[in-house]
């Protein structure tokens, strides 16, 4: 039988039921069988399970051979799973339509799945491997998440699962607990929940200052329509809190206020999970509104996250736009022969362009940053999914660059940065 190794403290090695997809999802095992000719086939299946599913993937993985602390262990296996689960994610976004649910379930971003590993041993008869036991692993959930290595090894998922009263509980960001949005703007708040009686809301809180201070002006309490169920389809949400998605919500969903009115007055207002009994459940998160003042249009970014959620900044001062254009062309006889005569005019064409590609580029800049905004600029300039919004429709960006330099207060005074992004989609001239 194929047995999952147990830490001294008693913890199995295998993943945690929800993980980050890209990093470490390893299994270590031993046979209760072991001969110098086993080997484990080990299936990785979609979960749930239905009746003649294939696997996403299969491995033969065969028993390490040595020495540890005087004992061997050449019964023990290890493998890991992350490449295999990763190629089932992408990531959710939209921002969205008039009279909206507000709360939206992230169908592509987690995944879930179960193991059967088959032990197989050479029948000596015949001559070829063949099954001498089974066993199947419990289901684990993976999303679209990762950690640098070194800030690995201290994360706990549980800071991440809204399942009861707290203050502390995170969104599925690392952006600063306060940022900035204009009253036109969409943004989102990613999370997971994995009790049918949390996130059943969240409270929208609005100021007359700055940072969520100052007096209170409104209150709106906005209801999901959704439950949490136990099956991990409906544990993975966002919620659109800009301004924009706000006054569009249903206004069958908020008590208290209307999501017309709401932000009426406000310089800032704040957004935090709520059980079904209205106990908070997770951190709360700040939106100073329309206090950035510039003579440029602001241009807002979203990206994905190191956490698989969408973060948001504006982009203030001056921004540029260009087009740089490649050509493939070809050099023809520029004489005709037109059955009397072999010559040519001055519309004659030599050179031809045969290939015109346009890639259309934009230059951003930021204000002085504070030094949380200034560590979080990192995580936008390696993201691998960019887009940019414009009239509330999203558009695909990618950001350029090899390296980004990380400045602090201390080092660089004032801090801002400056990226070159292009736009996804290649634009193409016609043949002459």
């Amino acid at each position: 039988m194929a047995t999952l190794i147990v830490y001294a403290n008693g913890e199995s090695q295998e993943p945690t039921e929800y993980a980050l997809a890209y990093n470490d999802n390893r299994y270590v095992i031993s046979s209760t069988q072991y001969t110098p000719t086993l080997r484990f086939r080990i299936s990785i299946l979609k979960y749930p399970y239905v009746t003649g599913d294939q696997p996403i993937a299969t491995l033969v993985v065969y028993p390490s051979v040595g020495i540890y602390q005087g004992s061997p262990f050449e019964n023990h296996a290890w493998f890991d799973v992350s490449r295999i689960t990763q190629s089932q994610l992408t990531h959710d976004v939209s921002i969205p339509a008039a009279n909206h649910q507000a709360f939206f379930q992230n169908g592509n971003s987690h995944f879930e799945y179960f193991m059967t590993i088959v032990e197989e041993d050479i029948d000596a008869t015949i001559d070829r491997y063949v099954p001498v036991g089974s066993t199947i692993f419990k289901q684990k959930s993976v999303w679209n998440g990762v950690r640098n290595l070194v800030d690995w090894i201290d994360f706990d998922y549980n800071d991440f699962i809204i399942d009861g009263p707290s203050t502390t509980k995170r969104f599925l960001t690392d952006a600063p607990s306060i940022r900035n949005i204009n009253s036109d703007q969409s943004a989102w708040l990613y999370y997971i929940a994995n009790k049918k009686t949390s996130a059943n809301k969240y409270l929208i809180n609005t100021y007359d200052g700055i940072d969520g201070t100052g007096t209170l002006l409104s209150s709106g309490l906005v209801t999901s329509p959704y439950l949490i169920a136990n099956n991990y389809d409906s544990q993975y949400w966002r919620i659109a809190i800009g301004p924009h998605d706000i006054e569009n919500i249903d206004a069958s969903l908020m008590t208290g206020s209307t999501p017309t009115t709401v932000l009426n007055g406000a310089a800032s207002y704040n957004i935090m999970l709520l059980s079904n009994t209205n106990v908070q459940e997770s951190e709360a998160v700040t939106f100073n509104l329309d206090q950035q003042c510039s003579k440029y249009e602001p241009v807002l970014l979203h990206w994905l996250n190191r956490l698989g959620g969408m973060d948001s900044f504006n982009f203030n001062l001056k921004s540029m736009n260009k087009t740089d254009v490649k050509r493939e062309s070809y050099h023809q006889q520029h004489h005709t022969f037109t059955g009397f005569v072999y010559d040519y005019t001055k519309a004659s064409r030599g050179q031809t362009d045969y290939d015109v590609q346009m890639t259309e580029k934009l230059t951003v800049n930021t204000d002085y940053l504070t030094e949380d905004e200034s560590t979080w600029m990192n995580d936008l300039f390696t993201s691998p999914v960019v887009y940019r919004e414009v009239n509330n429709e999203l558009i695909a960006m990618n950001i350029t660059g090899n390296s980004i330099q990380k400045k602090t207060s201390l080092n660089d005074k004032l801090m801002q940065y400056t990226f070159e992004l292009q736009y996804s989609l290649t634009n193409r001239r016609q043949r002459g």
